[in-house]
């Protein structure tokens, strides 16, 4: 992916967004992946709270109602935000991490992607599942990084 393509992509989080010049790109090397985690972080919290709103709605009487609540803005807005964070993701998994910043956004969002690692004591997860749920608590400890 290039320096443009992400750039990009960062432009289409809109108004209040990262944004970025060429000298803080040249003087930080992961300053890209920074703003690329800054804008997972802010879409995956406004994610968060739509479905949590979502899941809080009140149960529909009749089909009519039931067809109604499923094309609500709600589900228009969750769409609208798995969208914009995809191109996000992927350029996060694209870019490679050259400082422990970088790796902390790595790490941050690869606990994202594999949110069920947590659903369980690590105890009750397979080896290779705890293995690697370690690996992200270890590489987010290192970075300074919050799981939650």
């Amino acid at each position: 992916m290039s320096l443009d393509e992400t750039l990009q992509i960062l432009a289409t989080v809109g108004p209040g967004g990262p944004t970025l010049d060429r000298q803080t790109i040249e003087s930080n090397p992961d300053a890209v992946l920074v703003a690329l985690g800054r804008s997972f972080e802010a879409l995956s919290a406004e994610l968060a709270s739509l479905q949590q709103q979502d899941e809080h709605a009140a149960p529909c009487c009749d089909a009519q109602a039931h067809l109604s609540a499923v094309i609500a803005p709600g589900v228009e807005r969750i769409e609208a935000v798995l969208s914009s964070l995809a191109p996000i993701e992927r350029a996060i998994m694209a870019i490679p991490a050259t400082t422990v910043v970088g790796l902390g956004v790595k790490a941050r969002h690869a606990a994202h992607v594999l949110s069920n690692y947590w659903m369980d004591a690590p105890e009750s997860l397979d080896w290779d599942a705890r293995t690697v749920r370690h690996l992200i608590e270890s590489a987010c400890s290192v970075a300074g990084v919050k799981l939650n």
